[in-house]
């Protein structure tokens, strides 16, 4: 049944739009009711809107489900740049943004909303620098729109009509010379009030920053609790800050938190929402050993998915588990690891303490490729897993790194758009795990104009791993409720390995339509 609006007179001045905004989760329609001697005249009828009783039914549709007509994201431009207190490093940043093939999105809803309706209502894929101001943009459905990103200011990924449901955006950021040299590629995501931020180290060539974006109209408080190994680190009014309106706040973590050797950080937001990531760059003495974003965590809780440890050879990187419990008491922790075959459980993982309100680094022993954990707890915690990539000889060890973080399972839809040129040499996999349940899902690759679909079927407790080649879009679905996804990259320039990982979120899709009516007086 198709819903209809009917406005008061006199119309209500509009809302202003924030940039960021998918205008509400909740979007009412107004149904017009027909009544005996009930007119509608020009100028209008006094009353009231009431939503509809749960057991009415006749002549009034329930609430459902309806494809998003706008999607925001945010990216965080140019991560090294813009810090007080700390030197610029530049990169070659782009971002590549996109929205998913119609066939990719789980649970299409039968009724089709007001503004798109059957004839599915133009779409636009646009990059906005801080002002609104287009930097690319495209109307095409199969032609991401990619950008090169030369400043110290956020971008927005914005998505209107039939291009919302299911878009995606990524950026990467690379750099090839000396020590400062790295490859980091970080998911575009929607900005929160809550993240959780695991990286970084100790070390005097070891540098974080905390890099904050609020897209919105109104100044954003924000408060950084810090945790590390011995228990809570305090930073007084250091950390605490509030961001002006659109626009982005990078501190640096090391004047934070001076001299911690594994940091998490909690970031609260009030009066809005941001979106943040934790740049983490390092050179280890003289040797570079990569940059890498460190982006939101799964929230604390007592059941916990990571995907994506793809374990290097021996001698060829190391892989580290580090753990976060913002609770008052000692957690105990159970780490299985995720393998091909099914659970493994080492002996010296069964119980692992992590102390009240600290964090704890725990090296892992992994067979090389894809593995994942299983982590469950007696309270609740959150987690990530560097992993590290080397040059295999023995001198000049240089190499790269990434975080793979605990993810929420995968809800229907997901995927990444890859940004920048192909390297000679780069090698991309899609890594999948499951928890306690496993599932099917589907991936649809796409590169240049062609696409290819692969179904995969995870088992509970298991991880598959799907070779990407040079795909430069990935999109997943499934009806499964317990998948995480990650994608990684790399490439050797000149011997030394450059790589990144890119965890995979549930896109927007659809929202839902609460039906009202007016009622006279």
């Amino acid at each position: 049944m198709n819903e209809s609006r009917q406005r008061p007179s006199p119309a209500p001045a509009p809302r202003p739009r924030r940039p960021w905004d998918r205008r509400g989760l909740i979007r009412a329609s107004l149904i017009t009711v027909a009544a005996a001697g009930l007119a509608l005249g020009a100028t209008g009828v006094d009353g009231t809107l009431q939503l509809a009783a749960p057991t009415e039914r006749a002549g009034l549709p329930q609430s459902s489900d309806v494809l998003i007509e706008s999607a925001a994201l945010v990216c965080p431009g140019q991560q090294r740049v813009g810090t007080q207190g700390m030197r610029d490093v530049s990169g070659d940043v782009q971002v590549a943004a996109g929205a998913a093939p119609k066939s990719v999105i789980v649970g299409l809803p039968t009724t089709a909303p007001p503004a798109t309706g059957t004839g599915a209502a133009p779409g636009r894929v646009s990059l906005l620098d801080p002002s609104g101001r287009s930097v690319a943009s495209t109307d095409q459905r199969f032609d991401p729109v990619v950008a090169p990103i030369e400043k110290d200011a956020f971008v927005l990924v914005r998505a209107e009509g039939d291009l919302a449901p299911g878009v995606v955006a990524t950026q990467s950021w690379l750099r090839l010379s000396d020590d400062d040299r790295g490859l980091a590629v970080t998911p575009c995501l929607e900005p929160s009030a809550d993240v959780w931020l695991l990286g970084g180290g100790g070390g005097p060539s070891r540098t974080e920053r905390v890099v904050m974006t609020n897209p919105g109209a109104n100044a954003v408080s924000v408060r950084l609790e810090i945790f590390g190994a011995e228990g809570p680190v305090d930073t007084s009014d250091r950390g605490a800050v509030s961001i002006p309106p659109q626009s982005r706040v990078s501190l640096s973590l090391d004047a934070l938190a001076p001299e911690e050797p594994r940091p998490a950080v909690h970031v609260v937001a009030t009066g809005g929402v941001v979106a943040a990531v934790l740049n983490d760059a390092w050179v280890d003495g003289a040797t570079a050993r990569g940059v890498d974003d460190a982006t939101a965590a799964a929230v604390p809780a007592e059941d916990l998915v990571v995907a994506g440890v793809d374990a290097a050879a021996a001698g060829q990187g190391e892989t580290t588990l580090r753990l976060v419990n913002p609770g008052s008491t000692e957690a105990v922790a159970r780490v299985s690891v995720l393998t091909p075959g099914g659970p493994v459980q080492p002996a010296g993982l069964r119980a692992v303490r992590v102390g009240a309100g600290a964090t704890l680094d725990v090296p892992l022993a992994l067979a090389p490729g894809s593995n994942g954990l299983h982590i469950t707890s007696d309270g609740a915690i959150t987690a990530a897993v560097l992993v590290d990539r080397r040059q295999a000889r023995e001198t000049d060890r240089e190499g790269d790194f990434g975080w793979t973080p605990a993810l929420p399972p995968l809800v229907g839809t997901g995927g990444i758009v890859l940004a920048g040129p192909t390297r000679p040499g780069t090698t991309r996999t899609l890594h999948l795990a499951a928890g306690s349940t496993g599932g099917n899902v589907t991936t649809t690759v796409g590169s240049g104009d062609s696409e290819r679909t692969v179904t995969t079927t995870v088992a509970p407790g298991s991880t598959a791993s799907v070779p990407l080649a040079d795909a430069d879009r990935v999109w997943l679905s499934t009806t499964a409720r317990d998948i995480r996804a990650v994608v990684t990259t790399g490439f050797d320039d000149r011997g030394v390995p450059y790589y990144g990982i890119v965890p995979i979120r549930s896109a927007p899709t659809t929202e839902t339509a609460v039906p009202v009516r007016q009622v006279t007086s």
